[in-house]
Parts: structure tokens; sequence; C-alpha cells
């Protein structure tokens, strides 16, 4: 079965973003977890990022952490809406505003975490490369972002040689730009800060 990973991360207006739970509260249905959601968690942060993924075919542990990261997290009716209404705000996002990221039969957002590992990815917000900010919390987290994600020297090339490596083994996304992963979502969130607005990030399958 073929699909494509997108990930897309844009700055849109403040005033959308606090309007967004709101919209969706009322939403029906109740929370839900991934089943061994909590299993899984602990193992990703308890040194399961450090574990061999690849030798050089994916182990049973690559593919736990791809099945995981890409599990949604806890969510609900409301949480889903909000995820589809910030893909809309992102259409009309556009030059150092936005970011995106795809790759056939690969998802972007989990090579950057698995790059990153698990002590730096947890520095950045949401879940796996989804969620949704206001101005002010977009000015809290920058300084977090910002403490992983512009690296140089041979924690640069750590966290490429890794992303690359997933690229090559999980996905059928030969040439792979690893650096975009890195750069563009910084780039936006301080875009963001700078003027003002809100940011969403929406990791999606098609």
């Amino acid at each position: 079965m073929s699909f494509t990973g997108v990930w897309a991360i844009g700055a849109v207006p403040d005033a959308e973003v606090a309007a967004l739970p709101g919209r969706f509260s009322h939403a029906e249905g109740e929370w839900t977890t991934p089943p061994g959601y909590a299993e899984d968690l602990a193992w990703w942060i308890g040194g399961g990022d450090r574990e061999p993924y690849f030798t050089p075919l994916p182990t049973p542990a690559a593919h736990r952490f791809a099945a995981f990261a890409r599990s949604g997290g806890p969510s609900s009716p409301a949480v889903a809406a909000m995820k589809e209404a910030s893909m809309d705000l992102l259409r009309d996002a556009e030059g150092d505003a936005v970011f995106a990221a795809a790759a056939r039969k690969g998802d972007p957002a989990v090579a950057l975490y698995y790059g990153l590992g698990a002590e730096a990815a947890a520095r950045l917000p949401g879940w796996f490369g989804d969620f949704l900010l206001t101005a002010a919390e977009v000015r809290a987290v920058l300084p977090h972002a910002e403490s992983v994600l512009p690296v140089n020297g041979p924690r640069r090339a750590e966290i490429l040689g890794r992303i690359d490596v997933w690229m090559s083994a999980m996905s059928d996304e030969p040439g792979f730009d690893a650096g975009t992963l890195l750069d563009g979502p910084l780039r936006v969130l301080r875009y963001a800060a700078e003027y003002g607005a809100g940011a969403v990030g929406v990791s999606e399958t098609y």
C-alpha cells in the first residue's frame, strides 16, 4: 500500500488559533489513547531511542517507534476536528511563513524526531509534528526549539546522518534533503514570533 507523508507548519493569525478550541469544544466523543501508548512512551523516553534501529535493515525497535509515532497519541473528536481545521489555515500561509516536507511511504516529522532522539525532541511542541500554538505560546516554545534545531558541527552531522538512515530505510524518497527538517520548522517559528502570529503544525498521510 502506497502513501505519502506530509508535514506542514505555518504561521497563522493568532486570533484564528485562539478561536479553534472553542469552535470544537462541544464535539461529542471520548478521549482515546492508542493501544500500548503508555508502554511505548516510557520505552522511547527511557532509552528506546538509543536501541539499534538499523542493522542495516530496520529492527523491531525501528518498527515499534514508527508505529508509536504515527499512532497520533491521545485524541478526541475535538482534537481531530482542530487538526483538520489547522490544515485549512495553512493553505493561506506563504513564503517564510510556511514550511512543508513530503515523503513517499515515509513521514518527515518522525524522521526528525528519530534524528534528534528523545531528550532533544521533547523540547519541540506538540506530538510528532502536530501542534497548535497561540502567539504567546510561540514565544514561549521558541527558545526550546532554538536549543535543539540550529545545531552545527558534529551534532548537526549526527542528526542529519540519522535522518538520512531513517528516510533511506523507512521511506521511498531517495535524495531527501534532511537539512530542511532542522531549518524549515525553526524558520517558521521565528517568523511567527517576530510578527506576533500563532503557529500550527500538521503531520498527515495521504
